[in-house]
């Protein structure tokens, strides 16, 4: 296997291509770097938001920054987050505004009460864009141009000059796709037009209840490769102009959230286009692994060393005779141990994870039932242990929301204690 290894390495280094030296430690460069679409604000990669994010805290005026770690539903239904004043900025960049209806209902609350809404994100939830647009066919709020350069540019004489924005992967132009809001729109709450791409509507601005909604159709404008250039400083610049002087929410969660098909974001044609907004069939995982040396040369060697593996291992062996050692249960003892080890540290959000695998594993031993988030979850609990409906959805919340909330006050969980221990006292 030795030399089977080192043959293969020298093999790699001979004909490892006819560049320079210098190519090729660019090149390793280059592909070194994460090109994903990922609008993480902690990412430095061209297509992060970690700029952006720097941007807000640093360069806005009398601009307070908080960062959005749990769900929009629960941030601001949370009783140690309920927000005052006006004039506060939700502020959102990603591929998707992947939010459940409860959650744009709670976003939505937030911002007819006089503050602001920010998203630029090429797909967004149906509710939302039924309650800016009025338009019978859902698929036509947005549409899209297939180029690999576009111009931005503001409807505003104050702002004058076009930015180019391309999308550039491992310093090579890729075409994609640029979405920008569709024309024909009759716009609902007094919609107004900023900005536009290459002459279409991209960045519109709403009036909603008491406060404003800013839709911007390009997050690519807002990642890192964008910023690092004098223009495109210039132009987020004058996107972030239209904020208020006020305290900005910047959500870090609901982009990582997984889209399960109920969240009825508008992805466009189904037909053509995969959830993520790239042709059907177009990336797979093996053509990920294969477009580079390393990766490639790496996947053959795994292969290669489980067919060595299994081959040598194929051989017949005696059996390994087992240990036998004496039963001892000690998982109450384990269990009280940690319990009171996590009272002590104050963290109850750990405790009420293991109360809640305890629930979930008694339910399945007893009734058979099977975790799930849906709703037939508590229905199936509450017909076979015989508690009320209610009392089990209360229980399952409580649940829910002390997993997600950092800070859990001591009354939350002795509640969450007695709901628990009231249960187990009724159920059969």
């Amino acid at each position: 296997m030795a030399v089977l290894v080192f043959g293969l390495g020298a093999l790699v280094y001979f004909t490892g291509g006819k560049d320079g030296f210098d190519q090729k430690l660019e090149d390793k460069v280059v592909n070194s770097i994460n090109w994903e679409k990922n609008y993480d604000s902690e990412s430095k990669h061209p297509y992060g938001t970690y700029f952006i994010r720097q941007i807000l805290s640093r360069g806005l005026e009398n601009a307070l920054v908080e960062d959005i770690n749990v769900s929009v539903k629960d941030y601001f239904d949370s009783t140690n987050q309920k927000l005052k004043g006006n004039d506060i900025v939700y502020f959102y960049v990603g591929k998707s505004l992947n939010l459940f209806n409860s959650e744009l209902d709670s976003l939505l609350d937030f911002v007819s009460k006089g503050n602001t809404m920010f998203v630029a994100a090429e797909h967004l939830p149906v509710k939302l864009l039924e309650e800016l647009f009025i338009n019978e066919n859902r698929y036509s709020y947005f549409d899209y141009k297939e180029d690999s350069t576009v111009s931005l540019t503001y409807l505003n004489g104050n702002f004058s000059g076009a930015f180019k924005l391309q999308n550039k992967v491992r310093k090579k132009l890729k075409t994609q796709r640029w979405r920008y809001i569709n024309y024909g729109i009759k716009f609902n709450y007094n919609g107004t037009e900023i900005g536009e791409m290459d002459g279409r509507p991209c960045y519109m601005k709403f009036n909603f209840g008491s406060g404003t909604i800013l839709i911007h159709s390009i997050p690519h404008a807002f990642t890192n490769n964008f910023l690092k250039t004098e223009e495109g400083r210039e132009y987020v610049e004058v996107a972030l102009s239209y904020f208020p002087k006020s305290k900005i929410l910047f959500d870090n969660y609901t982009q990582f959230v997984y889209d399960d098909g109920k969240m009825q974001i508008d992805y466009g044609n189904q037909e053509d286009y995969s959830n993520d907004g790239r042709r059907m069939g177009g990336n797979n995982t093996l053509d990920f692994l294969l477009k580079s040396s390393a990766t490639r040369w790496a996947y053959l060697l795994i292969i290669l060393g489980l067919l060595l593996f299994a081959y040598f291992r194929g051989k017949r062996q005696q059996k390994i005779i087992p240990t036998m050692e004496s039963n001892d249960n000690s998982s109450l003892e384990f269990t009280e141990t940690i319990a009171r080890l996590y009272l002590n540290q104050n963290q109850h959000n750990k405790l009420i994870v293991h109360m809640k695998n305890i629930f979930i594993n008694k339910m399945k031993t007893m009734y058979y039932i099977a975790f799930s988030e849906d709703l037939k979850y508590a229905e199936k609990i509450s017909k076979k242990s015989g508690v009320k409906l209610d009392e089990v959805k209360t229980l399952l919340k409580l649940f829910k929301r002390g997993t997600n909330i950092s800070n859990v006050s001591d009354e939350y969980l002795v509640n969450l204690y007695k709901k628990l221990n009231d249960f187990y006292k009724k159920a059969r």
